[in-house]
């Protein structure tokens, strides 16, 4: 078995001995946790979506457990399902297999080795559909990689704060104890697509903190709604389509969309894109500073409290220099992949925009600067933050 606390097992069930006995047999090597009806349930796996196993009876307080079930299904794709219930009728079983898509039916009659058999199987099947998941997480995210990386060299300016703000996400969810990070990154990743569709006037408007016409307000306040829209054909990207749907709902209840969720039931990866991304345009070009965290709090009540926070302690906390790093001015055949402009990059003759400052150089985006360079000319040397530690951070999580 595997060590304790590694893989949680969820006993839905308002019978005590039930949990009594499912605690006393999987315990010593699991994380055994149980609840009495299906609302309390939910929310457990809402908050630990990697469950692996999920037991629960067929009368479960707050809905049945036929739909809770149903509902696991949507929270926890990788758990497996076991209806555990004194009913045995056909339609019982029917509806515990056929609706809510359980991997085995018990009776609670059933003997002590039935159930041990019964955990070892949808053990074995968890373990199945998260190797599966790891190996589809990773190709998915060299997808996404590579899809940025092109997106970035025709939007630059729309796509140049993924990288930074890729990285304090990352710091921010190590304070909260998030283990799981995939879809936390993947919508920090890809949270620029429906800005990248905007028209260009109302975007260079907005960062230049200039007064926006009601349409051209209507028009961005949208661009989540685009991104989600995008997204939505992608099995593998619901969960983040969502949380990018709902990335400029304020904690207050302002924002887009309309008559959606309030304060603690956004979803979290939501707030903290909401409270980056504005903490990023907020920022100067070297990164968040004291007074980037008060602009912010002109209009605090947008944002998670214990969140801002934290997020404060955690930003500042590297101010005012970063030891790692270092400033540099380079010639293109010198740059390296982990590099980051510091000032926008554009041709020698034409002023056209190359690469925005800000920008993580990556192998392709250095290519982009050669070729410029070869047929337009590129204005160098050029100012970069390098990192005493080799290699593109993108790189060594793809």
């Amino acid at each position: 078995m595997a060590e304790k606390g590694n893989e949680i097992i969820l006993v839905a069930d308002p019978d005590l001995s039930v949990q009594s006995v499912l605690t006393k047999l999987f315990s010593d090597d699991h994380a055994v946790t149980c609840f009495s009806d299906s609302g309390t349930a939910t929310q457990f796996l809402k908050d630990y979506p990697n469950t692996a196993i999920v037991f629960s009876c067929y009368h479960l307080p707050g809905g049945g457990g036929v739909a809770f079930l149903k509902e696991c299904e949507a929270l926890a794709p990788q758990a497996a399902r076991i209806m555990l219930t004194g009913e045995s009728s056909k339609n019982a079983v029917k509806e515990a297999l056929n609706l809510g898509h359980a991997f085995m039916y018990l009776e609670k009659s059933c003997q002590r080795n039935e159930i041990l058999a019964a955990f070892e199987a949808a053990l074995s099947h968890h373990r199945h559909l998260a190797k599966e998941r790891a190996i589809l997480e990773r190709t998915l995210a060299g997808s996404v990689k590579m899809l940025i990386e092109m997106l970035s060299l025709f939007h630059p300016e729309a796509f140049r704060r993924t990288s930074a703000i890729r990285q304090q996400a990352l710091k921010i969810a190590k304070q909260l104890g998030l283990k799981k990070t995939w879809e936390l990154e993947m919508a920090v990743m890809l949270s620029p697509l429906g800005e990248a569709m905007l028209p260009t006037q109302i975007l260079s408007k907005f960062r230049a903190a200039r007064s926006l016409g009601e349409q051209e307000r209507e028009i961005l306040a949208r661009a989540p709604q685009q991104t989600r829209d995008l997204l939505q054909n992608i099995p593998q990207l619901n969960r983040v389509s969502e949380y990018l749907f709902l990335s400029g709902r304020g904690y207050d209840g302002s924002g887009f969309p309309e008559n959606g969720p309030i304060g603690q039931d956004i979803p979290l990866i939501s707030r903290i894109i909401k409270l980056l991304t504005d903490l990023w345009y907020a920022s100067p070009e070297n990164g968040p500073d004291a007074a980037a965290f008060e602009a912010l709090l002109i209009n605090r009540r947008q944002y998670d409290p214990r969140l801002l926070e934290i997020t404060k302690a955690v930003l500042l906390k590297e101010l005012p220099h970063d030891p790692k790093s270092k400033f540099i001015q380079c010639h293109i055949r010198s740059l390296k992949p982990g590099d980051v402009l510091v000032d926008d990059v554009r041709t020698e003759t034409s002023f056209e925009l190359v690469l925005s400052g800000g920008h993580l150089l990556t192998p392709t985006t250095i290519r982009r600067l050669e070729n410029f360079n070869k047929t337009a000319g590129v204005r160098q040397p050029l100012r970069v933050r390098r990192s005493k530690t080799a290699g593109s951070p993108l790189e060594k999580s793809a």
